[in-house]
């Protein structure tokens, strides 16, 4: 059984670092795809119309979270996405949901709590 391709879109090294853990910590086989522009998230959108999740930024460079989300909710409208960003803000989240973002995690909140919810969200893909 092929591994469900998962793609981290995030400019910053020690979120991509955090994601990455904690996708390991849960013992979740996926195939993992990394990007650190636009560019480089829809590049690896065309290559694998089959991500079947996706951790992404707000502020990734070039255009924005959301219209990576818009290419890869194109390509592969059943894909689970989230918006992992620092900022806390209700316009980027309601434009992150209209991209098709199921979830939004705020990562300026204490590490802990970040982790713990983004653990959660992991377990509960993972179980579906």
């Amino acid at each position: 059984m092929a591994r469900p391709k998962f793609l981290i879109a995030d400019d910053s090294e020690g979120k991509q670092m955090l994601l990455q853990g904690l996708l390991r910590h849960s013992h979740w086989n996926v195939e993992l795809l990394v990007a650190y522009s636009t560019e480089e998230a829809n590049n690896l959108i065309n290559e694998h119309p089959d991500i079947a999740f996706a951790f992404i930024d707000y502020n990734i460079p070039s255009e924005n979270g959301p219209a990576v989300m818009r290419s890869l909710r194109e390509k592969s409208p059943q894909a689970r996405i989230a918006l992992i960003t620092s900022m806390d803000s209700a316009t980027c989240f309601a434009e992150a949901k209209q991209a098709g973002a199921e979830a939004c995690i705020c990562t300026a909140y204490q590490r802990d709590d970040v982790e713990r919810t983004i653990s959660e969200l992991i377990d509960q893909w993972r179980d579906k």
